[in-house]
């Protein structure tokens, strides 16, 4: 064994290690420099040893010791390789075997076919192919050597092949085995660092637009975050978060874009609803648009870096905080990339390797969040999602969390809240697959009462998963509580499916009037749930106002769809008997909306606001002349005179909607068999609606409009 030579010489730092990190100039005191000194921080110096000259016998004998010692450790990690491999053909061929079984096994039972009504895939995930090999078993994820992941899917041409191998193809499996050798020792090189352009990279203090507050406050900010939304929305791991926010205030913090744009993010979403609960919220909110300020200083240098964990975190953090203003762009544009950067990681697939159970449950949530998010997106805005349905296999979050994350108590009673909206994401995938997507209107018509009808029928097995209670319901009535703005939102977008469904129900009384009976038949009940649906979302308005100013950008599109379903069946049916109720609904949302607008204008909610206002005069006017028509008394014999008129008053009205009323009071009937007094289909046929939309497209009108 040798030894270091003995001249060694000691080379002193001329600046501290504080002031290096934050390139300021240091004047080099020990053991406290001056700027160490004066803002109290810790002060520590970096000296070097000088390498010893190489030559002499000295150095030629450090090289032999750590060939010798490079040789002993690559042994070992061969005989280790051997055995690691070993094992993992034999779980993996014991998981499959196991995944088949399951399948084969349940695949008639109860909870299966709950599953596939639900529209979700079975728990454990797995291939799609029943011989277990495939495109599935190709895709691989890569881990390099600090920790970092990056997923290859089977036809990227760089995934690991097939480890499901026939008996006696040793052949194939030794080549399996090559393949994988050369890939981890390649992740191994391969440190994930991006490269960024020179001129590109931001320092440090260009991300700061507002100071972090002290480590006293910044805690009980965090502590704030996880006990309320993370609470309901397990987005970040609260030990994972805390242990990094522990090394923020040392004298070493982790200075990735990830972790200053996630830590921006909760503390902006603290503050925030520190302004709701303040009387004087004006700090409160510059403080919580200062940090998502910082958070948006750095989303440009994370874009341009590789993915990690907590990137996805934190762009889907800021996604949800735009989810509640008036400008929804933002939240377009940062879900759909964290989507994007979640399955650069692998986080779509239920192959992660190498992960305790909590790290990959932190993952299987971070996925759900962007899945929610972009099922929710889809639906509401009419847009194709960003995620396929048939090509991921993220098992759905636990049903019991290890550490109560997306648990959350109202009225006495605990729910999975996260797993719930975890299901009700998928519904609504269905919903837009089923029913809106152009595949869907190429085909017959013939077809769309059955979707309807399973779609409602996989809306109502959520529901009845909900504790009666608290399920989606005129009746619901329930104390103020901060868990009740997500619980809410929950039952809007409930009742907002079946407004889908109403207006899908009245464009096939429309287009298919040559088996009108049958079409009234299927489609009866979802009608009249629809507009029981309607009304309950309206009734929910009494909420909304108690829940603060950023609420009301989340939910106002959900009651002013339902004032849309009421509008228009007060048209389509004028004289049935909740038509003046229905109408005091439409008003007070057309109320809230104003109120809104008045409070932020120049934003979409205008439009929105002229289209309800537009059909809120128009029901009026068609049930004023209904109230008169009933009063008068028409004899047989000026029954055609009395037609003629209405067919006259109808024709001159200045309306966005121009109908005439039906001769039944059943609205099933009259939109199924689509017959108006005179016999024809004129009460749907005149409705200048598209039945695309509850509402027409609203979002970027400006863009469409300019």
């Amino acid at each position: 064994m040798g030894t270091q030579p003995d001249n060694r010489i000691l080379r002193r730092a001329k600046a501290c290690n504080t002031c290096r990190r934050k390139k300021v100039k240091c004047d080099g005191k020990r053991p406290i420099c001056s700027s160490c000194n004066t803002f109290n921080l810790s002060c520590t110096f970096q000296d070097v040893v000088r390498q010893p000259s190489r030559s002499g016998p000295a150095y030629i004998e450090e090289l032999e010791r750590r060939v010798k010692s490079l040789e002993q450790q690559l042994q070992q990690q061969v005989r280790l390789g051997h055995e690691t491999q070993q094992n993992a053909d034999a779980q993996e061929l014991a998981s499959i075997n196991i995944a088949a079984t399951i399948t084969d096994g349940n695949s008639n039972d109860a909870t299966g076919n709950t599953c596939r009504r639900l529209g979700r895939i079975p728990e454990k995930g797995g291939s799609s192919n029943p011989d277990g090999d495939g495109a599935d078993q190709a895709s691989s994820v890569v881990e390099s050597n600090d920790g970092k992941m990056r997923f290859f899917g089977a036809s990227s041409g760089f995934c690991a092949p097939s480890s499901t191998l026939e008996a006696g193809e040793q052949e194939s499996k030794n080549w399996t085995a090559a393949w994988r050798t050369a890939t981890q020792q390649n992740a191994s090189r391969w440190q994930l660092t991006s490269w960024i352009p020179r001129t590109l990279q931001d320092g440090f203090d260009q991300r700061v637009f507002r100071s972090l507050p002290s480590k006293q406050t910044t805690v009980q900010l965090v502590e704030e975050f996880f006990a309320t939304f993370n609470q309901a929305i397990p987005l970040f791991n609260e030990l994972s978060f805390k242990s990094l926010l522990e090394k923020q205030f040392c004298w070493n913090p982790d200075d990735s874009p990830s972790w200053w744009v996630s830590l921006n993010i909760v503390l902006a979403f603290s503050y925030r609803e520190r302004a709701h609960a303040s009387s004087d919220a004006s700090d409160n909110w510059q403080s919580c648009f200062g940090h998502v300020r910082n958070a948006m200083n750095a989303v440009a240098e994370l874009f341009m870096r590789n993915t990690d964990l907590l990137a996805v975190q934190g762009i889907l953090g800021l996604a949800l905080f735009f989810q509640g203003t008036p400008n929804p762009q933002a939240l377009f544009m940062l879900a759909a990339a964290a989507m994007r950067m979640s399955h650069s990681i692998g986080l779509h697939r239920n192959n992660i390797p190498r992960l305790t159970p909590v790290h990959i449950e932190e993952q299987r949530r971070t996925y759900w969040v962007a899945f929610i998010l972009d099922a929710d997106i889809s639906l509401r805005v009419g847009r194709p999602p960003i995620q396929d349905l048939e090509d991921y296999d993220a098992p759905l979050p636990a049903e019991i969390p290890h550490d109560g994350k997306g648990m959350i108590r109202l009225e006495g009673i605990e729910i999975n809240f996260f797993r719930l909206l975890a299901q009700f994401a998928l519904i609504q995938r269905r919903l837009y697959k089923s029913l809106y997507t152009v595949a869907v209107h190429r085909q017959p018509q013939v077809n769309m009462v059955g979707e309807v009808k399973a779609c409602e029928e996989a809306l109502q097995e959520w529901r009845d998963m909900i504790p009666l209670t608290l399920q989606p319901q005129r009746a619901f009535a329930i104390a103020p509580d901060y868990f009740l703005q997500h619980f809410l939102r929950l039952h809007f977008a409930y009742h907002f499916c079946y407004a889908n469904l109403h207006q899908v129900c009245m464009l096939r009384g429309q287009t298919d009037r040559s088996t009108s009976q049958s079409a009234g038949e299927g489609i009866n009940s979802t009608i009249i749930q629809s507009l029981e649906s309607a009304r309950s979302a309206v009734e929910l308005l009494k909420y909304i106002r108690l829940l603060g100013f950023t609420y009301e950008w989340n939910v106002l599109y959900f009651p002013a769809t339902a004032s849309v379903t009421l509008a228009l069946h007060i048209m389509v049916c004028r004289n049935h008997e909740q038509a003046q109720a229905d109408l005091s609904a439409v008003c007070q949302t057309v109320d809230f909306l104003s109120g809104v607008s008045s409070r932020e204008p120049g934003t979409y909610v205008e439009y929105i606001l002229g289209i309800c206002s537009d059909l809120q005069n128009t029901a009026v006017r068609y049930l004023t002349h209904a109230q008169n028509d009933n009063r008068q008394e028409i004899s047989v014999a000026d029954e055609k005179n009395g037609r003629d008129k209405d067919k006259c008053i109808s024709t001159h009205m200045d309306t966005t909607v121009s109908t005439v009323g039906l001769t039944s009071d059943d609205p099933a009937s009259n939109f199924a068999n689509g017959r108006s007094e005179n016999g024809n289909f004129g009460a749907l046929d005149d409705l200048d609606v598209n039945w695309q939309w509850p509402i027409s497209p609203f979002w970027n009108w400006q863009d469409l409009n300019g």
